[in-house]
């Protein structure tokens, strides 16, 4: 039954295949196929060849050329097996399902199979257990594993596995894994990673987002662009044109001395800060406090002006010897002693050659009301200042620094 079968498709496809080309009963002949070989090839050529003799041969092979554009419609097309159709042959259709696979011109409808579609244009739906492959793509596009587009996607396009496009312009092109486009006009999830060399809205994903050029937001575990023009939001963020430096600085009524690094975009970069007394850095880690948070970057008057907002702790008095990392973690009596607060910096530097600043400004460390006391006693040796934000008491502890900043 099965070799009956196999003998049945192949018959079929080499019986289609006569009938696509001879759609008419009129069979085209080698001269009429080198004709319309010729008529593509000056069409090809452009407006550069554009002469009286290419001219009058388009014209002479037009009209010979015709069998191989026009396709007959249909409003259903079903195959039974791929490549065997009802109605039998090459067809344009407004609906087309199989068990298999459907292999069709242009759909404007909906096209649904078990396995496969193979189409140029599908308007409307095309759905598949495995793959779908088209040209263009106008409405929704799904798939179980992949969906591959040449040119353009407008709509949506959702595979469990990956997408491929030229250029999407889409709400969402949504994959279990990975999507990879020329240009995005929306928005890339992912589970795993994007790629796009243009991204007009934004990518989202598990581990990693790359594009050559950004306009919008990138929001992964690295996130890496040539150039963006919006946010970053990751644990790596990396940027042609974005924020990648440290800074090195010293509070002289406090005598805390800092390091800072800070890594993103303009718009929002994170810092990441570890601030001990000048004089223990090396010695005594008791007194170090740790910071992390947001922060946004401006240029004004050649000055180069950051202002970010860190939630800080006290990390040196925690009871790092009850740590059992190979045990309960839940059960490190620390958990109890980490109490953040909030602290804000204002920083402005000034560019001393390519990859230096000199740098100074003003950082508060605040007790707010409602948290009680957290700041540390060694960095309330500072002037002060009380106040309140929607009925919220606070004190702020501010104190300057200078530093130089990589």
């Amino acid at each position: 039954m099965k070799r009956f079968m196999s003998i049945f498709a192949v018959a079929a496809l080499v019986c289609q295949a006569a009938f696509v080309f001879a759609q008419d009963s009129d069979e085209p002949s080698i001269e009429s196929v080198l004709d319309a070989a010729r008529a593509k090839y000056w069409q090809d050529k452009g407006p550069e060849s554009e002469t009286s003799d290419s001219e009058s041969s388009e014209d002479d092979y037009s009209g010979d050329s015709e069998w191989l554009n026009d396709v007959p419609y249909t409003p259903f097309l079903i195959s039974l097996v791929p490549g065997v159709n009802v109605p039998f042959g090459y067809y344009d259709a407004s609906f087309v399902a199989g068990p298999i696979g459907n292999i069709s011109r242009d759909v404007t409808g909906a096209e649904g199979a078990g396995v496969f579609n193979i189409s140029r244009d599908a308007r409307g739906f095309q759905g598949a257990g495995v793959f779908n492959l088209a040209r263009r793509v106008l409405g929704f596009q799904g798939a179980g594993v992949f969906n591959i587009v040449d040119d353009d996607v407008t709509g949506f396009q959702s595979a469990g596995v990956f997408n491929i496009a030229g250029k999407a312009r889409t709400p969402l092109q949504c994959a279990g894994v990975f999507n990879i486009v020329d240009e995005i006009y929306g928005f890339q999830g992912a589970g795993v990673f994007n790629i796009a060399e243009r991204v007009a809205g934004g990518q989202v994903a598990g581990v990693f987002n790359a594009a050559d050029h950004v306009s919008g937001i990138q929001i992964g575990l690295v996130n890496v662009a040539d150039h963006i023009d919006g946010i970053q939001i990751g644990l790596v963020n990396i940027a042609g044109n974005g924020v990648n430096s440290a800074a090195v600085t010293y509070e002289s009524q406090t005598d805390f001395a800092y390091a800072h690094w800070q890594a993103g975009t303009p718009a929002l970069y994170t810092v990441a800060g570890l601030g001990a007394p000048s004089g223990d850095w090396f010695h005594d880690t008791s007194g170090f406090v740790a910071s992390i948070g947001l922060g946004s970057r401006t240029r004004a008057f050649g000055f180069v002006i950051d202002l970010d907002v860190s939630a800080a702790q006290a990390i040196g008095v925690l009871p790092y010897s009850s740590f059992d990392p190979s045990g309960d973690w839940g059960a490190w009596e620390g958990w109890s002693m980490i109490e953040p607060y909030p602290s804000v910096r204002l920083m402005a530097g000034l560019p001393i050659g390519r990859h230096l600043q000199i740098v100074g400004g003003v950082k508060a460390d605040i007790d707010a009301d409602s948290l009680g006391e957290r700041v540390p006693e060694a960095l309330k040796a500072c002037e002060s200042w009380r106040g309140s934000v929607f009925g919220e008491g606070f004190t702020a502890y501010y104190k300057w620094f200078f530093g130089i900043k990589f």
